[in-house]
């Protein structure tokens, strides 16, 4: 069993911010990460709410943010980043398992981050990769020449028209409410890139053969109902937390949510949650700030550890010297 100071269970924005502050204190601090690094920030289209970073692909951003994280000193912290998915938590014994090792931690930080959620109509789960995307960005070779429905209304749905505009024939937007929810500026540019947009219209059910051929949709105020012949459909109805893994662990919920303190604190001493698996605001910047102060608060409950067990320390972790710990004992 492999030993590590810091266990951090996911790549996003919020473990990798997580990963730097306990890495800078000198904490052994691993990353794992099943997926693609830096979660649903990689496949942000635009990142135009990010400080520091002028408005451009989320996948840019990203890039910095892992590499500031794995690279040694002095271009990055050093810490450790591995491609394994996690199959349990011992919060117990501060145990993760993935596929492949096992690690025994001081400190868990879970930032697992959230997936696409589906709409649940019929015909969904048989298209998906086969005319269904949840992710525009990642298919967009594959509308060129068609005729793209996209479902959703806000910021992520609209890019998803702009990226499918850019290839598709025809682009059709549908939203089951009388507005979107994307910013002013989204639904201008949709308008002006000559994206059709729906109102108070919801799909009901998507059709074909072995391919997407048709899409039923139903308008929420006349009740008419209609069979469009579709080639693609992307969803983008929002996202769920992904929080399947604690379930069972004894690790509190709040909903579908992990419930932490201000300090990213779960009720289980060792383990700290933060980014898209706990309440609050949806954004690559909240979690990047929540990741913050999961890291500092894992680097001071492991310094706390160290002078509980009259173990000092040279210099300062998370700002304070071991003799501030000491009186915070006291």
């Amino acid at each position: 069993m492999e030993k590590e100071d810091v266990v951090i269970v996911g790549a996003g924005p919020a473990g990798l911010s997580a990963a730097i502050f306990t890495q800078l204190d000198g904490w052994s601090t691993l990353v794992l990460e099943a997926n693609w690094v830096g979660g649903q920030g990689t496949i942000a289209y635009t990142v135009n709410s990010y400080p520091g970073f002028p408005p451009g692909d989320g996948a840019v951003l990203m890039n910095y943010m892992e590499k500031q994280v794995s690279s040694p000193p002095p271009d990055g912290v050093g810490a450790e980043l591995k491609r394994e998915s996690v199959l349990s938590i011992d919060t117990k014994n501060l145990v993760v398992t993935t596929e492949a090792h096992q690690y025994q931690a001081k400190a868990i930080i879970l930032a697992t981050g959230s997936t696409m959620q589906k709409l649940g109509v019929p015909g969904e789960d048989k298209f998906v990769g086969k005319g269904i995307s949840y992710y525009a960005k990642r298919d967009y070779k594959q509308f060129a020449g068609k005729k793209v429905l996209v479902v959703g209304g806000g910021n992520s749905t609209a890019k998803s028209a702009l990226v499918a505009k850019s290839k598709a024939n025809e682009v059709i937007l549908v939203h089951r409410r009388e507005s979107l929810k994307a910013y002013p500026a989204m639904t201008k540019r949709l308008q002006k890139e000559g994206i059709d947009i729906w109102y108070n219209t919801e799909v009901r059910e998507i059709r074909g053969n072995s391919q997407v051929k048709t899409a039923v949709v139903i308008n929420n105020e006349t009740a008419e109902q209609k069979e469009l012949a579709i080639d693609w459909v992307i969803i983008c109805v929002g996202t769920e937390p992904n929080t399947k893994l604690v379930q069972e662990t004894g690790i509190e919920m709040e909903g579908r949510f992990i419930k932490v303190d201000s300090q990213m604190r779960t009720n289980i001493e060792g383990i700290f949650a933060c980014g898209e698996i706990t309440p609050g605001h949806r954004h690559l910047i909240t979690a990047a700030a929540e990741g913050a102060s999961a890291g500092m608060a894992a680097s001071e409950y492991l310094a706390l550890q160290m002078v509980k067990k009259g173990e000092m320390f040279e210099g300062a972790k998370n700002g304070k010297y071991a003799s501030e710990y000491l009186a915070m004992l006291s």
